[in-house]
């Protein structure tokens, strides 16, 4: 028996694992609970992970597309065709030609997303796509404006808290955590409630957190600006605004935007009584300690970026940043600021077809299809796609697929063979998170409160199986690209130290990713590496009380102020004040997107959902409200046909007293295969997918985020078809 501690990998909330294994297998993972930081939040996700280890439809060796079915090969060949490949189409295409998308998996494997980082650096190209154009683009697009670095997360100070103001988020189900992370967060923020705090949820349907609120509001999808705004407007005409002036630019020119606003207009466009804005407004504006906190369900539709800017004003103005009780800039086992700079410099790269800036040095999944298919310069040509599933989680995901099945050469880097992959010409073994010795030092500065810990390797690496980002530098060097800081004299050393490790047995004695941690977290000097290396159950008190006023510190604006009015923002809020009400007509009804516990996104369900009888149940059911079903003909449980502009498909009817009139939910991340590469057989997963009915030119036009919450739809009864 070995038993050894590591931290989950599925999410930021990163919860201390005892992991028991006998004979290179995983026969049991319990929450670790001596551990210093997080360990109750503990879920099935993680309980099951260890599944996936042994599971018959892994891939644990690279696998060459020959005809319709895959072999199993070398990394020899693999690398071999796939650099010559690659160099070829660079040769004759330009660097830009080559294309990567990056999953969420990739997110929490720092080797990985590193070292892909570099290679891509390595070739030249910025045509980047990533998941984060999916759900989190209109954060990074407020901070960049707002703060001068899109890498600006600001952490909350629960257990301090008098009025929590929860926007779109559902942290019974997802965690407290989003770009950031509060361990045993909703539980924290449960006990505050019971000693006196309010706790007040904005969504659109009564969630498990909103079933447990001191009050619901529920605004119409995509309407949160206007509520905030009218939010801000009654605070700045009751003269309760207490803004660090200090710190702030333009706040005359957010006050006078806002005071011009029509409070009436506002509240029809949100549909939310004006008494109950000016009881939001009153409440949160004379609370001794309070936070707005915006999150996934705010960023997914076309006004994302206002609203979640309105947000931070929101807090701006009312003195709640860099205060107890409030959001705060946590500097934890690096300043993620000044290492997020190093690691991922500023690109001013521009999208071939549509001509947007990245984001956050990515540009939009949306824009992927038509870069594969529009032909010119620098017209994708091939493609890694490193840990994603993105014809399932993106928009029009038939169109992408069409797309993909055009590419010259398709790499895959994943466990599993997924829908997105269908038309892979080279499938790379993912590594899962117990096959790692390594740390994440990026996650873990996103902390509330310094913490850090190695994950350790409850199991080997299949035989003979590489981890990712050991291809992706084997695949670099084959190449023959500067893999490290674009100096070409440096191959030679890094080879050197890959002899070393071949000698050694050790892979981490090469060139590799925990090397670099350990550098990093070097320069960060919270810790010291000694006290992390003996410490089993990491280093750091959750309960460490913050240093507040980080933030104002390091701003990376001009003059070291937080600009609280940018002025792109601002023309897009006038448009928005002047467009009239959309078309409800064709399509009466708008969309939105629920979590499921036992489901990661699209990638666990191979594991956390197991059960295919559950699987059967999940993921082919649109909720609407009982109102709603009446006027439609709908009867409950029926069948019917949801169409949008971009496409239809079909669903069991749920009517239901916990969405509000006016809005449809339905499951994200299901309706795909998982495949067996060596027979082409694919097991299906259950429910429908319900991004094909959104389009991937309808987008907020600041972050480019497909309308994820809030593309219209209808709902016909099958037989009325």
């Amino acid at each position: 028996m070995k038993t050894s501690y590591t931290v989950c990998g599925i999410c930021e909330q990163a919860c201390g694992l005892k992991v028991t294994a006998e004979n290179n297998t995983v026969i049991k993972i319990e929450p670790d609970k001596d551990n210093t930081f997080s360990w109750r939040d503990y879920c099935i996700k993680g309980a099951k992970s260890h599944l996936a280890l042994n599971h018959p439809k892994r891939i644990t060796k690279p696998m060459k597309r020959v005809g319709d079915r895959y072999v199993e090969t070398s990394y020899e060949e693999a690398i071999s065709d796939i650099s010559s490949r690659l160099n070829n189409i660079i040769d004759n295409h330009g660097a830009n030609a080559i294309g990567s998308y990056t999953g969420n998996p990739n997110g929490f494997n720092f080797g990985s997303a590193l070292f892909q980082a570099m290679f891509l650096d390595a070739i030249g190209t910025e045509s980047r796509f990533w998941v984060g154009s999916v759900d989190q683009n209109a954060l990074h697009v407020v901070s960049e404006n707002l703060y001068g670095n899109p890498w600006v997360s600001l952490q909350a100070d629960i257990d301090y808290c008098d009025y929590f103001l929860l926007i779109g988020t559902n942290p019974q189900i997802s965690g407290m955590c989003w770009i950031g992370y509060a361990p045993d967060g909703w539980k924290r923020i449960l006990a505050r409630k019971d000693a006196g705090a309010e706790l007040v949820v904005v969504d659109p349907r009564t969630t498990e957190c909103a079933a447990k609120a001191s009050q619901h509001v529920a605004p119409l999808p995509e309407t949160d600006w206007a509520l905030l705004l009218a939010m801000i407007k009654i605070i700045f005409d009751n003269n309760w605004d207490k803004a660090p002036r200090q710190h702030l630019n333009d706040l005359a020119t957010l006050k006078s935007h806002a005071q011009q606003s029509d409070l009436n207009m506002l509240s029809q466009r949100c549909d939310v009584p004006l008494e109950t804005i000016h009881s939001l407004a009153e409440t949160f504006a004379k609370a001794p300690r309070a936070m707005a906190i915006g999150r996934t369900g705010v960023s997914q539709g076309r006004n994302g970026v206002l609203a979640l800017w309105l947000v931070q004003a929101l807090n701006l103005i009312t003195n709640r940043v860099e205060q107890e009780g409030g959001v705060y800039y946590a500097v934890g086992v690096l300043d993620l600021l000044a290492a997020g700079d190093k690691l991922f410099p500023k690109s001013e790269a521009v999208s071939r077809v549509r001509g947007n800036k990245n984001v956050a040095g990515s540009h939009s999944l949306a824009e992927l299809p038509d870069e594969i298919t529009t032909p010119g310069e620098g017209q994708v040509r091939a493609l890694i796609m490193n840990s994603g599933n993105p014809v399932v989680s993106g928009p029009d995901g038939d169109k992408l697929d069409a797309a993909l099945s055009q590419l010259e050469c398709f790499v895959v880097i994943d466990q599993f063979q997924r829908e997105s992959h269908r038309h892979a010409d080279w499938l790379i073994p993912g590594d899962h998170f117990l096959e790692r010795t390594d740390i994440n030092p990026l996650l873990q500065s996103l902390s509330p409160a310094p913490r850090a810990q190695l994950s350790r390797a409850a199991v080997e690496l299949p035989e003979g199986m590489r981890y990712e980002w050991e291809f992706l530098r084997d695949l670099a060097i084959a190449m023959n690209k500067p893999f490290v800081m674009g100096k070409q004299w440096l191959n030679p050393i890094v080879k050197a130290t890959m002899k070393l490790a071949e000698w050694t047995g050790n892979k981490n004695h090469g060139f590799s990713p925990l090397w670099l941690s350990r550098v990093l977290i070097k320069s960060g000097g919270v810790f010291k590496w000694k006290d992390i290396s003996n410490a089993q159950h990491g280093v750091g008190d959750v309960h460490a009380r913050p240093t507040f006023g980080a933030l104002f510190t390091k701003l990376s604006t001009d003059d070291g102020k937080v600009n609280i009015a940018p002025p792109l923002f601002l023309e897009t809020l006038s448009e928005r004040l002047k467009e009239p009400a959309e078309d409800t007509a064709t399509f009466p009804l708008q969309l939105i997107g629920r979590r499921r516990m036992k489901m990661m996104n699209s990638w666990s369900v191979e594991t956390s959902m197991s059960d295919m009888k559950e699987k059967e149940m999940s993921g082919g059911t649109i909720e609407i409200n009982i109102t709603d079903g009446e006027k439609l003909g709908i009867i409950d449980g029926q069948m019917v046909t949801v169409s949008s502009a971009t496409n239809r498909l079909q669903a069991k009817a749920k009517l239901s007293k916990d969405i509000r009139s006016g809005v449809a939910v339905m499951e994200h991340g299901w309706g795909y295969r998982t495949f067996d590469p060596k027979t082409g057989e694919g097991s299906y997963n259950g429910g429908v997918n319900r991004n094909i009915l959104v389009s991937n030119t309808d987008l907020d036009p600041l972050s480019r985020v497909p309308r994820l919450n809030g593309t219209r739809v209808s709902v016909l009864g099958v037989m009325n078809v």
